[in-house]
């Protein structure tokens, strides 16, 4: 099969790959991203079974997602608290407020914040593209005043969904 439909995207012609393809999908009430990057400039078919399963299932790995940085929050020197930290350190109360409820004693504050994160973008790299090791990037942030932070916890995960790294990034 040489040309072929990927959930979200258009036909793509497995032979005759270009390096980046990206659509913008709605997604849990707001719109993402998903790209698509390529080392090569053709894929075999149990790549691209891969690739549809993968994308095929970008909620459940969402929710499970969630389930790792929550994880991670837990961690004394995982990355999902440093993230989070920063939000604290560097906004004013008054800022903060407007994200979450300060006054909500029965959830912690980083919980609350947490709770917050929003997916904006889904990339694969089903064929090692810029040497990644990792197969999917999901990329979370807050919103700040109706607006994306440009502060970013990434999940990197395998074909399967399954934890690689989490990292902040900017």
């Amino acid at each position: 099969m040489i040309n072929y439909n990927f959930p979200y995207f258009e036909e793509i012609n497995s032979q005759e790959l270009k390096e980046y393809y990206s659509v913008e999908v709605d997604f849990n009430d707001t719109k993402i991203s998903i790209d698509l990057n390529f080392e090569n400039d053709s894929i075999d078919q149990p790549s691209i079974e891969t690739i549809k399963i993968f994308l095929e299932n970008i909620k459940k790995f969402d929710k499970q997602n969630r389930s790792y940085i929550e994880d991670d929050l837990k961690e004394e020197d995982g990355e999902t608290r440093d993230y989070i930290n920063f939000y604290f350190d560097e906004l004013e109360q008054v800022e903060i407020s407007k994200i979450i409820d300060l006054d909500n004693t029965n959830t912690s504050k980083e919980i609350l914040l947490l709770n917050e994160l929003k997916l904006n973008r889904v990339g694969l790299y089903p064929d090692g593209k810029y040497n990644t090791t990792y197969y999917g990037v999901f990329d979370y942030s807050i919103d700040i005043d109706g607006e994306p932070c440009d502060q970013l916890l990434v999940v990197k995960t395998n074909e399967k969904g399954n934890l690689d790294q989490i990292t902040w990034e900017s």
